[in-house]
C-alpha cells in the first residue's frame, strides 16, 4: 500500500471523490485526438498573456422553510445567489455582479413575493416553484438558477469581445462555438481506462492529456490539465483539473483552446499557503468568490429579517 496526500484542506472535502458506482458513460470517445497509447502534451509558449475572464457564482440557503397550502405541504427555502466576472486586466477587475434572492417552493406550490427590511432598506425574495417534494429539490432548483445566471453572464462576456478566453468555474451549462471553457476542480468520475490514466501522473505543469469527447445533453470536448507541480507525497491527481468546451466548435478549435489553457491557467494557480483548495481554486476565482459572498450580505441579519417578516405574517393570520 502507498499513502499519498491530497493538498486540499479537509474542511473542503477532497479534490478527488470518485463515485464507485459510476462507470464510463456509454457515449464516451477516447480516441478523438490520439488513438492508441497516450502521451502528455506539453503547454506551448505564449509571449503575450491574453486577457482572461473568470466567471463564477456562489449561493447560500438563508432559511429552510415549509410551505403549507390547505392540506398540502412541501419543502421550501429562502436562498440567495450571486454571479460575477474577474478579468485579468492590469489592474485586475471584478465586476458584472448580479445578485438574486429566491423563495423556492416544492410541490408546484407558489409563494408570494417576500420583502424583508434590513437596515432601512428593502430586500426582495422572488418566488420560484419546483415540482419535486423531496427535501433537496428546492436546493437543486436554487443551484440551477445560479448556474443559469453564470451561463448568461459567460455568454455576455463572450459577446463583449473584451476577453480572449472565458473560463467558467464548473461544468458547462450551455453550448457555445466561441472560446468558453468549463473548469471542473473536483473530480467525481473516472473517464479513463487504467492504461490511459497513467498519463495523469506524467503531466508537467501546463501539460495536458489528449482531448476526448463526452456526449449526453451537451456534447463536449474535454481534457485534463496540470496546474502546478506535485510533491512526491501528493497523489497522482493532485493539482489537476478537467476542462471542457462545447463540441460544436470543432476539434481544431478545441485543440487551440486546450493549448491556450495550458499556457495561461497555471500562472493563476495559488500555493496551499494562500488557498485551502490550491492549486485548483485559481487566484481570480478565489478573489471573485470573496466579493460575491460579501455582496450576499450578513447571513445572520438576513435570516433574522426573514424570521421577523414571517412572524408578522403568522400574526396577521391569527
Amino acid at each position: 500500500m502507498k499513502l499519498r496526500i491530497d493538498p486540499w484542506d479537509p474542511e473542503y472535502g477532497a479534490s478527488v471523490e470518485l463515485g464507485t458506482d459510476l462507470g464510463a458513460p456509454a457515449d464516451l470517445a477516447l480516441d478523438v485526438e490520439a488513438s492508441g497509447a497516450w502521451a502528455p502534451i506539453p503547454a506551448p509558449v505564449h509571449d503575450r498573456l491574453p486577457c482572461c475572464a473568470f466567471v463564477d457564482g456562489v449561493r447560500r440557503v438563508d432559511a429552510q422553510l415549509f410551505a403549507e397550502e390547505g392540506d398540502a405541504q412541501a419543502p421550501a427555502l429562502a436562498g440567495s445567489w450571486a454571479v460575477g466576472c474577474a478579468r485579468s486586466t492590469r489592474p485586475p477587475v471584478i465586476g458584472d455582479v448580479v445578485v438574486g434572492r429566491e423563495i423556492v417552493v416544492g410541490g408546484d406550490l407558489t409563494a408570494p413575493v417576500l420583502n424583508i427590511l434590513i437596515g432601512g432598506r428593502t430586500t426582495t425574495f422572488r418566488p420560484r416553484s419546483v415540482g419535486g417534494v423531496q427535501p433537496l429539490d428546492p436546493l437543486r432548483e436554487l443551484q440551477n438558477t445560479m448556474r443559469n445566471a453564470e451561463a448568461d453572464l459567460a455568454r455576455a462576456v463572450l459577446r463583449s469581445g473584451q476577453a480572449d478566453l472565458v473560463v467558467s468555474d464548473g461544468p458547462l451549462a450551455h453550448a457555445s462555438a466561441e472560446v468558453a471553457v468549463g473548469m471542473i476542480k473536483r473530480q467525481t468520475r473516472s473517464y479513463l481506462d487504467p492504461t490511459r490514466a497513467r498519463v495523469l501522473g506524467e503531466l508537467s505543469v501546463g501539460g495536458r492529456t489528449p482531448i476526448f469527447r463526452l456526449g449526453g445533453r451537451l456534447e463536449r470536448y474535454t481534457w485534463y490539465l496540470r496546474l502546478a507541480e506535485r510533491r512526491r507525497i501528493d497523489g497522482m491527481m493532485a493539482g489537476i483539473v478537467r476542462l471542457e468546451v462545447g463540441a460544436m466548435s470543432g476539434l481544431a478549435a478545441a485543440q487551440r483552446t486546450a493549448d491556450l489553457t495550458g499556457a495561461i491557467l497555471p500562472r493563476f494557480a495559488p500555493s496551499p499557503a494562500r488557498d485551502p483548495r490550491a492549486p485548483q481554486n485559481l487566484f481570480p476565482i478565489g478573489a471573485l468568490e470573496g466579493v460575491l459572498r460579501h455582496r450576499l450580505g450578513d447571513p445572520a441579519l438576513v435570516r433574522r429579517a426573514l424570521e421577523v417578516r414571517i412572524s408578522m405574517e403568522v400574526g396577521r393570520a391569527g
